[in-house]
């Protein structure tokens, strides 16, 4: 009979062993929990950091709207944009929201970051999960449907959020988006999901702005007023495009890829389709002979007049728009394509305008320094060019006295005609000089109309 009680200790005890055995695999450790806090924390800091880029971005689109617009592409990534703005706008509106529930009940992130309790019953809520899986499976939509998107394997939302439905585990059991990500886990768990997300689509929308900037030749760079050089940064995501996809006949290589072959080596290193502007002479190919020799022909489309010289290919861009160089192998009768490029041929920005020979720029002049002046200097600095590559046109003068319009006169060329120095000669103290609808005509084929110059006079 003993045996028997003994038997029966023995498995319960067993059976409790077990239990507790269960219990310590499928908890989580509250120090595991924890130390999301420092995730949270990182990924807010990387968030801060992407927004000062947007907000630039941002200033930069502005000021090149017009320009931006010609590009269906760059309309199509601001397009992309302008929804993942609202979608973070969704995210933040979800994260003030928990914390207004959590202040009333009397708690917070911070005190609840190990329950589960009470932010699976906020998230399940009407203003809760479902207004955001809503919008990021509408934002899909959109960006899978766009003739125009970057959403590739290493930024893709879709992949990386994740946005899909229903999600398989890692040991293949299905659940819901929602529960998967997060609902019925802790909150220091959802929490953190929430800012994670909310970061994946600041980046998003920081290289879509930046892809349609690059359309019009804006590239991110490191700048320094005390080096002329600019340091552009590349970003490590290759987002492959239509036309570099290698065809059955081709034998080419993109700009990026690493390439042991000599003459691709030269090549790479004496092509230059950066910054190519309309109507300006560039130097597509350096150390020609070096690289080219007698056995390989240079086509650009639309056909440019290329002009070579002892060591130089250059030529002259007449229109805006997307180009391609080609080399092409003349050794055989099939002309092998041996290497292709595309790029882009922008015009030309636009210039500033100074008093010639004037060099302050607080806006206030004597009359003794006016009086030196005898044209307006229209300036381009690109390329390093030492010429201007336009003319200013026409300008019209006004002298304002006592806040009384006293004279003015429409100033043809840059060179101050007769009546343009008689109103420069009749300033007195106070005056105000205002050069004003300064049009300048470009090599690019465009008018300008420059911001007025406005001049106190001080003494």
């Amino acid at each position: 009979m003993a045996g028997n009680v003994d038997e029966k200790r023995y498995q319960i005890i067993s059976l409790l062993y077990i239990v507790f055995i269960c219990f310590s695999v499928i908890s989580i450790k509250i120090s595991l929990l924890d130390s999301n806090i420092y995730t949270i924390r990182s990924l807010d800091g990387i968030q801060l950091e992407e927004l000062k880029k947007v907000e630039i971005s941002n200033k930069i689109i502005q000021d090149n709207i017009t320009l931006l617009e010609k590009s269906e592409k760059a309309k199509s990534y601001l397009k992309i944009s302008n929804h993942l703005e609202d979608s973070s706008k969704v995210i933040d509106s979800l994260l003030l929201y928990i914390n207004d529930q959590f202040e009333e009940e009397e708690t917070s992130i911070l005190k609840q970051f190990n329950s589960k309790n009470l932010i699976t019953k906020t998230l399940s809520k009407e203003n809760g999960i479902k207004v955001l899986q809503k919008n990021l499976f509408n934002l899909d939509s959109i960006i899978q449907s766009s003739k125009h998107n970057l959403d590739s394997l290493p930024t893709s939302l879709r992949e990386n959020i994740p946005i899909i439905k229903t999600v398989k585990t890692i040991k293949s059991k299905e659940e819901s988006w929602e529960d998967y990500l997060f609902l019925k886990k802790p909150t220091a768990i959802s929490y953190m999901q929430l800012i994670r997300i909310k970061l994946l689509i600041t980046k998003s929308r920081l290289i879509h702005q930046e892809a349609a900037l690059k359309e019009i030749g804006y590239l991110p760079t490191y700048f320094s007023p005390f080096n002329p050089k600019l340091y552009v940064l590349k970003s490590e995501v290759k987002i492959y495009e239509e036309e570099e996809i290698l065809k059955p006949d081709q034998k080419a290589v993109n700009i990026d890829d690493v390439v042991l072959d000599d003459f691709f080596k030269n090549l790479l290193n004496g092509l230059n389709t950066e910054n190519i502007y309309v109507g300006i002479q560039v130097k597509l190919i350096n150390n020609k002979n070096k690289i080219l020799g007698d056995n390989v022909k240079v086509e650009v489309i639309p056909r440019v007049e290329i002009k070579p010289t002892d060591s130089t290919i250059d030529a002259v861009f007449m229109n805006e728009g997307k180009y391609l160089i080609r080399f092409i192998d003349k050794r055989n009768s099939s002309n092998t394509i041996l290497f292709e490029k595309r790029f882009q041929a922008n015009n030309l920005p636009d210039p500033s305008v100074k008093l010639s020979g004037y060099l302050a720029g607080n806006y206030e002049i004597s009359k003794d320094d006016l009086l030196k002046v005898d044209r307006l200097q229209p300036n381009l600095e690109i390329n390093n060019l030492n010429f201007f590559p336009g003319r200013l046109n026409q300008f019209v003068i006004h002298r304002i006295s006592n806040g009384v319009e006293e004279e003015s006169f429409r100033n043809y060329g840059e060179v101050f005609q007769p009546q343009t120095q008689s109103i420069l000669g009749n300033v007195s103290k106070n005056d105000i000089i205002i050069f004003d609808q300064i049009r300048i005509n470009l090599l690019d084929k465009t008018t300008r109309q420059i911001s007025p110059l406005i001049y106190k006079v001080n003494n």
